[in-house]
């Protein structure tokens, strides 16, 4: 699966690191989680849970930005999809967001993507004639059944299955495996919270259009998808712990490298996963963002930064967007409002 929101750790990023494991979470790909998260294979023995030795000093409001609407102060929220039950509970800011928010807004519906037809057509999308086998070339098969093995799975699990969705289920399972779950995840923790507050629930994406993100891709990029994933197995900064540190101590110049690094070396992966769905979702956004009722907006934290984040373009669109909790702008008291771009 991609790895969960941002990897960290390491000073350097590597080049395959976002179209690999980290890149997951940080581009925000839900359906994954939701659905491999059901169906991917049960760890053999129970999840370690991440070492309270190695836990990080926890930034007060880690990727989270406030929004200066017209007529209410917003709330954008860079997600972690997969979380131990260690990093809860959450940061008090982040709590303090959700109390003010009357509506939530996520990538996609969350309750749909759990729904067991679903799961029904994830596995359709994911079979492929002549098998993984016929998709990838030889070198790499054997090195997905090694993997297999190693994981304690039977070295034929990806066998009726593409590229991605391999590298997808290795993921999620390596996650599990250390006692991570996407129902202890930022998106599915404040959605089930909204349902039960009865707060208003939105999104940018219907199911079946995240579903095509993976569905049409093409055999090369999913071969990348899967070939980053193997390369990155054994990284010390891959690993959950370091992934979750990334995020409680809001290392945001890290993401960005990483952004920056997946549009150098995969340009139609980033092009996919992160730019087009950007500018797909900045009009309705930028519209929310102009109510009078506050809205908190949880997305994955690659679609905020870096030069086509979503931060960038609400600023350039006259949004004043600042970290939580940091000094407003000033400005004369008869000043008018910036002008909204279009």
């Amino acid at each position: 699966m991609m790895r969960s929101l941002l990897p960290i750790g390491a000073s350097h990023a590597s080049p395959r690191r976002l179209a690999g494991r980290g890149g997951f979470l940080l581009a925000g790909l839900l359906l994954a989680l939701a659905l491999l998260g059901a169906a991917a294979p049960a760890p053999a023995a129970a999840p370690a849970a991440p070492s309270a030795a190695a836990a990080p000093t926890t930034a007060a409001a880690p990727f989270l930005w406030e929004v200066r609407g017209r007529g209410a102060t917003h709330y954008l929220l860079g997600s972690v999809h997969l979380l131990p039950q260690a990093a809860h509970p959450l940061p008090k800011a982040l709590e303090d967001a959700y109390a003010r928010a009357d509506t939530l807004v996520f990538e996609s519906d969350l309750g749909a993507l759990d729904a067991p037809e679903m799961q029904k057509d994830l596995l359709a999308a994911a079979r492929v004639d002549g098998g993984l086998a016929g998709e990838i070339p030889k070198a790499l098969y054997e090195r997905v059944q090694a993997r297999a093995r190693a994981y304690g799975l039977s070295a034929s699990v990806c066998d009726p299955y593409a590229a991605w969705f391999c590298a997808l289920t290795f993921d999620v399972f390596s996650f599990h495996e250390q006692g991570f779950d996407a129902a202890l995840g930022l998106d599915q923790t404040f959605y089930q919270r909204a349902v039960d507050d009865n707060k208003t629930v939105e999104w940018f994406e219907a199911p079946r259009e995240h579903l095509r993100l993976f569905s049409g891709m093409g055999a090369q990029m999913g071969r990348e998808f899967l070939a980053a994933t193997l390369d990155e197995a054994d990284d010390p900064a891959e690993q959950p712990e370091a992934l979750l540190k990334a995020w409680q101590s809001g290392d945001v110049a890290f993401v960005e490298t990483l952004v920056v690094e997946m549009r150098r070396d995969f340009p139609d992966l980033y092009e996919r996963l992160l730019a087009a769905r950007n500018r797909a979702w900045l009009p309705g956004l930028a519209a929310r963002l102009e109510g009078s009722a506050p809205q908190l907006v949880v997305v994955g934290a690659a679609h905020l930064v870096g030069a086509d984040g979503l931060l960038a373009a609400l600023r350039a669109r006259g949004f004043e967007v600042r970290a939580y909790g940091a000094p407003a702008a000033t400005e004369p008291a008869d000043a008018p409002l910036p002008r909204r771009g279009p």
